[in-house]
């Protein structure tokens, strides 16, 4: 097995173990909706995503944290037990010039992570996933 394949298998084991020592469940008080989203957080319009959110799509609470720089997101809450723990998103950046985030989202019916984009929404955020024609919209709502 050539070193490049190597990295590939283990670097979702390695971000998913990062994910559990970083933000294992309860470390992250889920936001009081009293606060608006954009001060949720630290009061930077950056961290606006950080705490726990649900996509409209699954039944999965994921938590959304900063980690070196960026944001990562993990699955804290699931009907499915497996899922737990699993990383979801990765290598989420604040654009302030757009007021959006970019990074990655696992994609569970292609098995791999896509590329996507998160805008802040009056009801949470929308998430669009993937690329061109392949691309999904996803709204998530904060858990509260």
């Amino acid at each position: 097995m050539n070193k490049r394949r190597l990295a590939r298998l283990l670097m979702p084991s390695l971000l998913l173990a990062a994910v559990a020592r970083v933000a294992p469940a309860g470390d992250i008080a889920p936001a009081t909706p009293s606060a608006p989203a954009s001060l949720q957080a630290s009061g930077s319009p950056a961290d606006a995503i950080v705490g726990d959110w649900r996509p409209a799509d699954m039944n999965v609470d994921v938590r959304i944290f900063a980690s070196n720089g960026q944001y990562l997101g993990g699955i804290v809450k699931a009907d499915n037990p497996e899922m737990v723990n699993k990383e979801m998103l990765r290598g989420i950046t604040f654009d302030p010039n757009t007021g959006t985030w970019k990074g990655e989202v696992f994609a569970i019916k292609r098995g791999a992570f896509v590329p996507m984009t998160i805008r802040m929404t009056p009801a949470g955020f929308e998430m669009v996933a993937g690329s061109g024609i392949m691309s999904k919209t996803i709204n998530w709502v904060r858990v509260q």
